[in-house]
């Protein structure tokens, strides 16, 4: 938007607006920190749980993975985690479709977001200071 087509209507969309996306974002974000994931190994000796940040939660050894070998157990452990984080990853994906925010990040979103709002924030105090120069010219003329 250009500074010069600016009107005092137009505020009140973009305010609107940008109040509207404020809540869908937040929503969002509300849902991402409620997003964990679970997997289970291949040989099914071990499941594991992430967390919403992909840390694991938790991790359940079935009895037979006492009767492998420590490598074979390693190996299930971390086949199970992997299992876990892509769970939790392509959750993320459903809550965040791609097409929703155009293809973007949520990081891309909430830097497009704070670019707006600096934007916005320099164009009212551009317009702030030109009313405040037509003001002490008004105050001068008198």
């Amino acid at each position: 938007m250009n500074p010069i087509d600016f009107h005092p209507d137009d505020l009140d969309r973009v305010i609107s607006e940008s109040e509207r996306s404020v809540r869908a974002l937040a929503g969002t974000l509300d849902e991402l920190s409620l997003v964990t994931g679970q997997g289970e190994s291949r040989g099914g000796a071990v499941t594991a749980r992430v967390d919403a940040e992909g840390r694991l939660d938790d991790l359940r050894l079935a009895p037979r993975a006492s009767r492998l070998e420590l490598d074979e157990l390693t190996e299930e452990i971390v086949q199970a985690v992997r299992a876990a984080q892509d769970d939790q990853a392509r959750r993320l994906r459903d809550v965040i479709p791609p097409a929703s925010f155009g293809g973007l990040s949520a990081e891309a979103v909430t830097r497009q977001f704070q670019d707006l709002q600096d934007g916005l924030s320099r164009q009212m105090n551009d317009r702030l200071d030109a009313l405040e120069t037509i003001r002490r010219r008004a105050l001068s003329d008198d």
